[in-house]
């Protein structure tokens, strides 16, 4: 892990919470999973990072992050480590009113006030992903509706072969890794729409970094 850059004005705090883990029957196993995925997150998209990934309570974790271009990518990785398991994001954006820590806990202010609001909403809502900005913006929250409301609909598989498509992961890499073919992957990705998601997608990240960089 490299140097943390000095304290700054703004971040993006990210919740994430994990949906139903305490049905599951090898929960020490999952915690393993859990656990590496945090970790390979940490390595993986350290520039973004501004306080690492930490497991906070239960099976609930929250890091900080200093840019929001890698954010699908980054939670892409997490929902492909604890598959078929999904998790609920909340993201908020805003400063905080305490030093900043390596390890993203100990802190406080209004980012992580926000991201709290987002993962209850996410919670009450039941869906996937929610963002707090600390006024009302209808395109995190259409997109919060359409991406959860899709991607329940989709089978196990479908969930996988997307947010490994998400990661930027080759199609022919995708079939290895899961035990099946290129035209498997390929159905897949088309039977879900996936380019339009990617493209959406795209759409809710460029106005995540314009909010980003417009709050004070």
């Amino acid at each position: 892990m490299g140097e943390r850059k000095e304290s700054q004005s703004k971040y993006l705090a990210i919740i994430v919470d994990v949906v139903k883990s305490r049905e599951l029957p090898d929960r020490g196993e999952f915690q393993k999973r859990l656990k590496r995925s945090i970790s390979r997150v940490n390595d993986e998209f350290d520039a973004s990072i501004a306080s690492n990934f930490v497991l906070t309570i239960g099976d609930e974790f929250q890091g900080l992050l200093n840019r929001a271009e890698k954010i699908p990518q980054l939670l892409a990785v997490i929902r492909s480590e604890i598959h078929p398991i999904e998790p609920r994001v909340g993201i908020g954006i805003g400063g905080l009113d305490t030093a900043i820590e390596p390890d993203a806990i100990g802190m406080d202010g209004p980012c992580f006030h926000r991201a709290r609001n987002a993962i209850e909403r996410a919670k009450s809502s039941e869906t996937s992903i929610e963002v707090e900005t600390g006024y009302l913006n209808d395109a995190f929250r259409i997109y919060a509706l359409l991406y959860s409301s899709l991607r329940n609909q989709w089978t196990t598989r479908q969930k996988q072969v997307f947010d490994l498509a998400m990661m930027g992961m080759p199609g022919k890499k995708v079939a290895k890794q899961l035990g099946i073919t290129p035209s498997a992957v390929s159905q897949h990705l088309g039977a879900v729409e996936a380019n339009a998601i990617f493209d959406a997608t795209q759409i809710w990240v460029d106005a995540l970094i314009r909010t980003y960089n417009s709050v004070e």
